[in-house]
């Protein structure tokens, strides 16, 4: 009975998906579409951060604690958010004193939740980011980063190229200036078809040629060039970018310059902050400039949820191999083992000028820290790591 549940939830998402066209033409076929073939990569991608990107808010998806007392954010002595949770949903109410002067439901969770979540809410066919975060480090509320912390605001509205780095898909259109989203053409999280293309044309192939083995009318970026596997990441991971082309008219191995240009200089590397801009430090890096075949996926595996050090670790030891002249050369006076973790020396996290918010109980504002995708030797973290390393 659970089993056909199950696929019956997948049949109806896979059949949404399969009537949305991207503005190449292509037909999408819902990630569902590839379980049948790929079940074990499926099954692991569903941990994976990019997977958890976004999503229709559930009970099970947000974070944070509503119980009483604790689903409290006191803005001053006068102003509080509440986080409400009901039979008719998920609200955030905004209260002055004992009087409520504003209430939106919770309608779409933004954040794979490994560092936090924001929320948005639908008015009409446009999407409004609601003020009140959670902050996954610390298990607090907080303010979402950049609204005001003397007054309770329901009024940022969530542009397209916001859903375009936390979805998949969604069609769109403008009218007096505001994004309007057509919700049956959305495609929620950052998907199978997100780097692989559309795949209708590859499910339908497959689905009547079950002995071809070759994955034809796909694409597989493994194969692309490297300046393409890197325009694949750079799309939403190297910052702030001015559309050229209608956003999510991108796709794996296309020209990203020919879709939108960055607002930054890529050879100052000093100005840029550590939140968003990964391409733009990678690049910036003694590791990449030496090499011709780096690039994002040399360190990541965009299928799996990553959380081990020692594994990128081991990594970077395939160039900086012990005993050869590319090893580490600073002196440590603790037993930490070199081979289980260069990250926190070599990208360490930093502190985010970008990301910052409130936090209840916290004195001034919280800068969010962030893994900095510079490479380089940070001498001070390196003793600070070293230090706490014979601490333990």
């Amino acid at each position: 009975m659970v089993v056909c549940a199950i696929t019956c939830d997948f049949r109806k998402d896979e059949n949404k998906s399969a009537a949305i066209v991207h503005p190449n033409g292509k037909k999408f076929a819902g990630s569902e579409a590839c379980l049948k073939c790929h079940a074990s990569i499926y099954e692991q991608f569903h941990q994976n951060a990019h997977y958890r990107s976004s999503a229709d808010a559930t009970d099970s998806n947000v974070s944070g604690d509503f119980s009483d007392g604790k689903n409290v954010f006191f803005l001053n002595n006068f102003l509080r958010v509440e986080m409400v949770r009901s039979e008719k949903g998920m609200f955030q109410a905004a209260y002055m004193e004992d009087r409520e002067f504003a209430r939106e439901p919770i309608d779409l969770v933004i954040g794979s939740g490994q560092k936090g979540q924001t929320y948005l809410y639908w008015r009409d066919s446009s999407l409004f980011q609601l003020p009140i975060s959670y902050f996954a480090s610390l298990k607090a509320w907080c303010t979402s980063p950049g609204y005001p912390d003397d007054q309770i605001l329901f009024n940022r509205e969530i542009s397209v190229r916001c859903l375009e780095c936390h979805g998949t898909y969604a069609k769109t259109s403008k009218k007096d200036g505001r994004d309007i989203y057509d919700r049956s053409s959305m495609i929620l999280r950052v998907d199978c078809e997100r780097c692989h293309g559309p795949a209708g044309d590859h499910v339908k192939f497959q689905t009547e040629n079950p002995d071809t083995t070759a994955g034809l009318f796909i694409i597989n970026p493994g194969k692309l060039s490297r300046q393409q596997k890197l325009d694949n990441c750079a799309l939403c991971h190297s910052g702030l970018r001015e559309n050229i082309r209608p956003t999510f008219s991108f796709v794996a191995g296309d020209k990203l310059e020919d879709y939108s240009k960055p607002d930054y200089k890529q050879d100052s590397a000093a100005g840029l902050d550590v939140h968003g801009n990964q391409y733009g430090l990678l690049l910036a890096s003694k590791c990449f400039k030496n090499s011709v075949v780096m690039n994002c996926s040399t360190c990541h595996d965009p299928h799996r949820k990553e959380a081990n050090l020692t594994v990128f670790s081991q990594k970077c030891m395939t160039c900086h191999k012990p005993g050869t002249s590319s090893f580490c050369k600073v002196e440590h006076g603790g037993k930490m083992n070199l081979l289980m973790n260069c990250i926190d020396c070599h990208m360490p996290k930093m502190l985010s000028n970008k990301i910052m918010m409130r936090v209840a109980g916290i004195q001034g504002p919280v800068h969010d820290t962030i893994r900095t995708h510079l490479i380089g030797i940070y001498l001070k973290e390196s003793r600070a790591f070293d230090t706490d390393s014979n601490m333990r």
